[in-house]
């Protein structure tokens, strides 16, 4: 299991991990990990962490950018 995946696994931030399998945030990884072959600016993988989630859930998706930015954080460091 790669990092990102273990990271955004553990975050579960739609909170669809206990009825979903753990793959379900496979996309946004992906997307995540594109950004992240690119930088390793924290704030340009946060946007892009709360871009991919936006993305795929719409307004469903409530967690803010300091949530990402977090994330990202534990992600690069």
């Amino acid at each position: 299991m790669s990092k990102t995946k273990r990271i955004i696994n553990k975050w579960d931030p739609m909170k669809l991990l206990l009825h979903a399998p753990d793959d379900e945030y496979e996309e946004e990884i992906l997307l995540i990990n594109d950004v992240l072959a690119l930088t390793s600016d924290v704030n340009q993988v946060a946007n892009e962490i709360k871009a991919a989630f936006i993305k795929m859930f719409g307004y469903d998706f409530k967690r803010s950018y300091n949530d990402c930015l977090e994330i990202a954080k534990k992600i690069l460091d």
